[in-house]
């Protein structure tokens, strides 16, 4: 293996723990010292990867986003509009989901530490959430913005508020609740509509 190959295999090693570490455990998960120990590497060694903790929090959230894949493409293309809608709530919206948050979805893992990330980590967010929204838009059909945005921050919410509930009845009440409003926003947006799409 030539250096620039060893350079690069030690490259995805620290991505793949940091974007695992960030889900899990936030921006504070990555901490240089730790990350660089757990990988078998010297602090000194980040740098040589990374010009900064920021360019590697960026790095890694858009390593997890692209881990994820594009959920609304693993829809039935017969499903409505209204039912494609609900079952990407339902399955954001999941136990299992809530459960594993290392291989889950880094935006709601993310959200309350985003205003406090850097400028350019906000950035990296927010180009995360528009695109999500564009999957949404390309493989849905073309919908007033307020649409999707108003589910989105429903399961992003929703997701966050079960994982930070130590009980497990109540946390499980806020997916439940949160998968039947989206279910009825759902509705209620094709209904406005005049019909499912």
């Amino acid at each position: 293996m030539s250096r620039a190959e060893k350079k690069a295999a030690t490259r995805e090693k620290i991505l793949d723990l940091a974007s695992a570490r960030l889900r899990r455990e936030g921006l504070a998960g990555n901490a240089v010292h730790r990350l660089m120990r757990d990988v078998g590497l010297t602090h000194g060694g980040f740098y040589v990867h990374f010009p900064s903790k920021e360019a590697l929090d960026i790095a890694a959230l858009q390593r997890a986003m692209g881990d994820l894949g594009d959920p609304v493409q693993a829809l039935s293309k017969d499903l409505s509009r209204a039912e494609s809608r609900k079952q990407l709530s339902a399955r954001y919206l999941a136990r299992s989901h809530r459960d594993s948050p290392e291989t889950g979805c880094p935006l709601s893992a993310l959200l309350s530490e985003v205003p406090h990330g850097g400028t350019e980590f906000r950035r990296a967010y927010a180009a995360c959430v528009a695109q999500s929204l564009l999957n949404r838009q390309e493989a849905l059909g073309e919908t007033p913005p307020g649409e999707d945005i108003a589910l989105l921050a429903l399961a992003l919410g929703g997701l966050a508020l079960a994982r930070a509930l130590p009980d497990s009845a109540t946390s499980d009440a806020v997916l439940r609740a949160c998968r039947e409003a989206s279910a009825i926003l759902a509705d209620a947006y094709e209904d406005r509509r005049g019909g499912r799409a």
